[in-house]
């Protein structure tokens, strides 16, 4: 039998390669799973979209069983990137956390096979209604993010997973139930966002839209079963779905896989389709290709009709241990979508044509992967600097019967990059595959980059390229923080492309065009694949991560909000830590941009770094303008690189095992704050919990401070210090802390103050105060930052000394008041402040102190983990009253 001959063009992106459970980056499912995941997508035109307000309001057992189960074509939507929860693995807040949440969803979405899009909204923080979120968010600017996505993904169904009532609770959840609903019907509105359609954003009417049923019992809805097994994956949805619920770890939810029966519940809320609420969730919808393919006429219904009899033929050949016999018929199933897309082609673009590009696209996937030809196109490093050139390798093996010829693969590169392919006669450092490869390693035989070559089965062929990055390439950056933020929304980028999506993609390109031969089958195809790197831990293995351009050296202030107690005599020390992100060695000098009056010396410092990794510290003294002892001002580092003035950028690379890492960019500047604040002279202990920056905020009132590790609960070594302070959560994250608790009031006995900052629920499983707390649930908090604060009790020693607190100290905070408020407690303590949010009773469980034997004992749920970062002033005159206070103090002055 002789060959059949095929030319299919086809693009398959590394990024929708299905990737193991195992979350290795870039890993794959084994060639049958792969291919049969694929079979169930390309049998019908499905598209479900979810909308939510943050990264974890997702259904991911809904998500799972679409995407896995189903075929559908799933994803998820959320206003937010989440930027104003709590962080349980680092101390990223803010537009940091965001990235790392976003990451997060990117993670789950890799799991539940699911697709990713954002919309533009900040999250600023727990908001309680949604008139306050509205008064943060332009109303029609969000609703628009959502019509755009709905509009260019065009869903079938729309799902909300809040039903836009004061049951969702939160103001955000509210606002997202209220926006899909709006969203819904504006989508397919040619009169509603006009330069959309303008932007080529066809308008679309999804067919129905449904509604998680939250607490309503009794409410009428359908089940979709999640909990079934899935023999091709060997798990249920509901594990796979808890498997990518655990990438949500920054907000501590890893969960386990339980077995059994799931269902998850919807409510019908609108349908154009007609029917009754307790239909299918795609009952009345045309999920048919042949829907899609109007007046195309008898010959393009019957290669449809073939088209689909070859999949379903193709899905039961498969076999696990050997599925090349399925290559046949995907070949015919994609030869009769080849001839429906020449059928098509003449009526230029359309919804059949984007439909058969996509299945032609799936159906190549599942050739490659049936045929157990596997492409990798990776570059040496992960980081590249403006002028520097990284080594690529595309890397080709058929490890099946596949026989595969091709011409040298291209790099494609943005303008003002360069790319040469390297012969064979020039050596290359050999790849780190890790300290045993040498032991399993072949040689690698490099291909000539200017003649076609042939790979037989059980080969491998590699290219190589030297790829340049221009002097003026600049940095790696995520598209919503390359401008300044409008309010509480992010500018969309100037590239229709990239909006709703979570990251721009990799900067470099491999297209390999190829004739690939299996199982009497011939097919020409093109593949391109982002450039990634693969790295290798002796510890963890291999992971892949984007490359990503970096500048030539980074400046980082130690403290890049300097607090500078007005009024003390002299000069404060400006350090930062200059890194090198380049490969060679760097040489060049930084200074310092003050305010008119102030001086710094030196005026500038050299630096040499000798290559990548490397680090130096420069400090400067700074001495303020006479007279000036309160106020905001800025020191800005100017660099000098070999003679040339170079931005002076922070950069640092956000990474953690579970997402992809990320470089976050930003200005080096030094925030000084000055105003009147007096600390006692105390010895100051830390017990770190989840993450916040107590110690440096110490640090910033003049005081030492030190680490209290597990080894330090021994009886008498907590007798060195004046005041431990025990940093956000630290009940959740330090078993020591809990079994030395009693040691802790104990030294608190004998005269030592102790400063608790914010515990959620588990505050409640032990005594860990000395008198009872209990934190309600639902837990009080006050997220309005301006919320009114009264003082309560205004002569409480904590409001008293060394600082004098009034009103004008709780102004200027920023996000909220504080969070999970004690709702009851014992008598013993004062609660001197008292506030609340609009329309709300008030809440007196902020801020507690009650002696304890000779010392004192402080619990604050106040949020000063936000506060003092960002460097309000009343706050650190709070802050610094609660590390003074010490008992016999407290009873002079509560003393009658």
């Amino acid at each position: 039998m002789q060959p059949r001959s095929m030319t299919v063009a086809i693009a398959v992106l590394a990024s929708c390669l299905l990737p193991a459970f195992a979350h290795a980056q870039g890993s794959r499912l084994p060639g049958a799973i792969e291919a049969g995941l694929i079979l169930r997508q390309i049998d019908g035109v499905k598209r479900v979209l979810v909308v939510a307000a943050h990264p974890d309001d997702e259904d991911t057992a809904l998500l799972t069983t679409l995407a896995r189960g189903w075929g559908v074509e799933a994803a998820y939507f959320s206003f937010t990137r989440g930027e104003g929860g709590q962080n349980l693995i680092g101390t990223e807040l803010g537009e940091g956390l965001g990235i790392i949440r976003s990451g997060e969803l990117l993670a789950a979405r890799t799991v539940d096979g699911a697709q990713q899009f954002f919309g533009r909204a900040f999250d600023f923080g727990y908001s309680k209604t949604a008139d306050e979120t509205f008064s943060k968010w332009p109303r029609e600017r969000v609703l628009s993010d959502l019509v755009w996505t709905i509009r260019r993904f065009r869903p079938h169904v729309l799902i909300s997973m809040w039903s836009g009532t004061e049951r969702d609770g939160h103001g955000h959840h509210q606002v997202s139930g209220l926006l899909t609903r709006e969203a819904f019907d504006a989508a397919g509105d040619a009169t509603r966002f006009p330069d959309q359609v303008a932007a080529g954003a066809a308008p679309w009417a999804p067919m129905k839209l449904y509604r998680r049923p939250l607490f309503e019992l009794g409410a009428t809805a359908i089940d979709i079963e999640t909990g079934a097994l899935d023999p091709l994956l060997g798990l249920t949805h509901h594990q796979v779905a808890m498997d990518s619920r655990s990438q949500h770890r920054s907000q501590d939810f890893g969960t386990a896989l339980p077995l059994g029966p799931r269902a998850t519940r919807l409510s019908l809320v609108s349908s154009r389709v007609g029917g009754s609420p307790t239909d299918p969730l795609l009952a009345g919808v045309d999920t048919t290709l042949a829907s899609l393919a109007g007046d195309l006429g008898e010959t393009a219904r019957a290669d449809l009709r073939s088209y689909r009899a070859a999949i379903g033929r193709a899905r039961g050949s498969l076999n696990a241990t050997g599925p090349e016999p399925a290559l046949p018929f995907l070949a015919e199933a994609l030869r009769r979508l080849e001839r429906l897309r020449t059928a098509a082609r003449p009526a230029g673009e359309s919804e059949l044509q984007r439909e058969l590009d996509r299945r032609a696209r799936l159906l190549m996937r599942a050739i490659l992967a049936v045929a157990g030809v596997r492409i990798e196109l990776r570059a040496r490093d992960d980081v590249l600097v403006p002028g520097q050139t990284v080594l690529v390798e595309a890397r080709i093996s058929s490890g099946a019967g596949a026989t595969v010829e091709l011409d040298p693969p291209v790099i494609e590169v943005p303008p003002g990059w360069s790319v040469e392919g390297i012969g064979p006669d020039v050596e290359t450092e050999p790849d780190d595959a890790g300290p045993f490869a040498r032991f399993f390693r072949q040689p690698d035989v490099v291909l000539d980059p200017s003649a076609r070559a042939r790979i037989e089965p059980g080969q491998l062929g590699l290219w190589r390229h030297a790829v340049t990055a221009p002097a003026e390439a600049p940095p790696a950056s995520p598209w919503f923080l390359e401008h300044p933020r409008d309010g509480d929304l992010y500018q969309w980028p100037a590239a229709l492309d990239l909006r709703a999506l979570p990251f721009r993609p990799p900067p470099l390109l491999g297209r390999v065009a190829a004739i690939v031969s299996a199982a009497g089958e011939r097919f020409d195809i093109e593949v391109a694949d982002p450039v990634r790197h693969r790295a290798v831990d002796g510890v963890t293995g291999e992971s892949w991560r984007p490359l990503q351009v970096a500048p030539r050296v980074s400046v980082t202030a130690t403290a890049p909000t300097l607090i500078w107690p007005g009024g003390r005599p002299g000069s404060r020390v400006i350090a930062f830590r200059v890194s090198s992100f380049a490969r060679d060695s760097t040489v060049g000098e930084i200074g310092l941009d003050l305010p008119p009056g102030w001086r710094a010396a030196p005026e500038t410092a050299a630096f040499e770094l000798a290559g990548e990794g490397a680090v130096e510290t420069v400090s400067f003294t700074v001495e303020p303008a006479a007279g000036e002892t309160e106020g905001e001002f800025f020191a800005r580092p100017r660099i000098r690189i070999a003679g040339t003035a170079v931005p002076a950028t922070h950069a640092t690379m956000i990474d953690y095992p579970h997402i992809e890492p990320r470089l976050l960019t930003g200005d080096a500047a030094v925030r000084i704050v000055r105003f009147p604040v007096r600390v006692a002279n105390r010895r100051i202990g830390y017990v770190m919990g989840s993450g916040d920056d107590g110690p440096e905020a110490i640090r910033q009132l003049g005081l030492d401070v030190e680490l209290i590790e597990p080894g330090d609960w021994e009886a008498g070594r907590l007798d060195r210090f004046d005041t431990i302070v025990l940093g956000i959560r630290a009940y959740e994250v330090r078993e020591d802390l809990i079994a030395a608790n009693a040691e802790l009031l104990a030294w608190a006995e004998r005269g030592g103050t102790v400063v608790v900052q914010y515990n959620r629920y588990e505050f409640n499983q032990g005594a860990y105060a000395p008198y009872p707390i209990a934190i309600g649930r639902p837990a009080p908090r006050v997220t309005e930052e301006d919320a009114p604060v009264t003082l309560a009790d205004p002569t409480a020693p904590v409001l008293m000394e060394p600082n004098r607190l009034g009103p004008g100290d709780f102004e200027g905070w920023v996000q909220e008041r504080g969070l999970y408020f004690p709702d009851a407690w014992d008598e013993r303590y004062q609660a001197p402040l008292e506030m609340a949010d609009t329309g709300e009773p008030p809440s007196r469980g902020g801020l507690l102190a009650a002696p304890v034997g000779r010392g004192l004992y402080i619990h604050t749920s106040l949020s000063f983990f936000r506060q003092l970062r960002a460097g309000v002033p009343g706050a650190f005159r709070l802050w610094a009253n609660l590390l003074s206070l010490d008992g016999s103090r407290w009873r002079e002055i509560a003393a009658p």
